[in-house]
């Protein structure tokens, strides 16, 4: 084990509540911003039965620990990192947490680093029919070949306030103590945020938000780097459970929905969650760019030509356009989708140019799926979507596409 010091940020702000999954106190992004430390919920207040979640403590003192309803906080001062029950009084800076009865184990079958199980959460929510909008607790039980993880300590950061977790925000309070653990069998405990809460309940950018606990339970703390192996345990709600907490299921009359179109319905979505966001930062919003790109998805969707053929452990597919407009949104959208998706689900994913548009080659051990999925979805596949149009909206998007 070793103790370095480093950087952590963390919020204030209102709570939000995103449908029936992660309730969410605090708000990152704000933190980055203004460095803000000072609590957004007493801990001893909160009355969470069957929750699980995480958080750090008010001034960055440790970090916070929601297991099936139990909370619990790890420290800065202990250099051991042990869990114990907040004291009276004692706040929350962030924490993001949902209720979870019942759990549906999924078998992760290759190695994972956090972006790779971003994916998969999505790929393996979509196929049980689980409902990740509003965000949602999330596990993983395994033995983890590369883990380091850390406990915030509320001291000043040797690195000052550009240095470690979270550079450039103006937040001094941001010592860590390091553990460097490869090969340690525990439990992450997480949250998968979706779009909506996506830099509000974890760092910007990311939507996963993960805290180690030691296979015994008597140590916890924010997971910096990890890889999850082939053979790890991936643990979701089960869709039947989020179904009945989800109101519209039930009731006779349930609130109207959708927009009136398609386009129009994703970018109210969006316009909603920006609106909800305090920290959104109205001088970078571009929705137009946004409603850009969902008329390059209509082109590849609807107007683009597309033929299989079938090859050894896969399919290559030619999607091309006499349409100029609509060869630059297949030229646009496709390459964009197999650098983010190669690799997800054990697929290979290859594009070139070719006249009128571009050949995407994608092979892997289910051969008949995705044939069967295939052109249009296997670019459905994945929620990165979601996130990348409020990325698009919102204008933290370097990138049209």
């Amino acid at each position: 084990m070793k103790l370095i010091p480093l950087t952590l940020f963390a919020v204030t702000l209102p709570c939000f509540t995103f449908a029936q999954e992660l309730t969410a106190h605090g708000n990152f992004r704000h933190m980055i911003h203004s460095g803000e430390t000072d609590g957004t919920i007493a801990l001893d207040t909160l009355t969470a039965p069957s929750a699980w979640g995480l958080g750090a403590i008010a001034g960055l003192r440790g970090e916070i620990l929601i297991r099936d309803g139990a909370i619990l906080v790890s420290r800065g001062d202990d250099a051991h990192a042990r869990v114990a029950p907040p004291e009276a009084g004692e706040e929350a800076v962030v924490l993001a947490y949902g209720t979870v009865t019942d759990w549906q184990k999924i078998e992760i079958p290759h190695d994972m680093a956090p972006d790779r199980l971003t994916h998969f959460i999505e790929i393996q929510a979509q196929s049980i029919g689980l409902d990740l909008d509003g965000g949602s607790p999330i596990r993983v039980q395994g033995s983890f070949p590369h883990l380091v993880w850390h406990v915030v300590t509320g001291e000043a950061s040797a690195q000052g306030a550009d240095g470690g977790h979270g550079r450039g925000h103006s937040n001094i309070q941001s010592g860590m103590n390091i553990y460097d653990e490869a090969g340690t069998t525990g439990e992450i405990v997480g949250v998968y945020t979706g779009a909506a809460l996506e830099g509000i309940a974890s760092h910007p950018g990311k939507k996963l938000h993960l805290h180690f606990v030691s296979s015994d339970g008597m140590r916890s703390g924010h997971v910096d780097e990890i890889t999850i192996p082939a053979g790890a345990a991936l643990l979701l709600p089960k869709a039947q459970q989020a179904a009945a907490l989800d109101p519209a299921v039930h009731d006779p009359a349930p609130a109207l929905r959708e927009g009136g179109q398609s386009a129009f319905a994703a970018l109210q979505e969006i316009t909603v969650a920006l609106m909800a966001d305090p920290a959104t930062d109205w001088s970078k919003v571009d929705i137009e760019a946004l409603r850009r790109h969902l008329i390059e998805m209509d082109n590849v969707t609807l107007r683009a030509d597309v033929t299989r053929e079938k090859i050894d452990e896969g399919a290559r597919f030619v999607v091309t356009s006499a349409n100029p407009d609509v060869t630059a949104s297949i030229r646009a959208m496709v390459p964009a989708h197999v650098a983010t998706m190669n690799g997800v689900e054990g697929w290979a994913m290859q594009v070139e140019e070719v006249e009128g548009g571009v050949i995407m080659t994608v092979t892997g051990p289910d051969t008949a799926r995705i044939r069967g999925l295939g052109f249009i979805g296997l670019m459905t596949v994945g929620m990165h979507h979601q996130a990348h149009h409020m990325a698009l909206a919102s204008g933290r998007s370097q990138h049209d596409h």
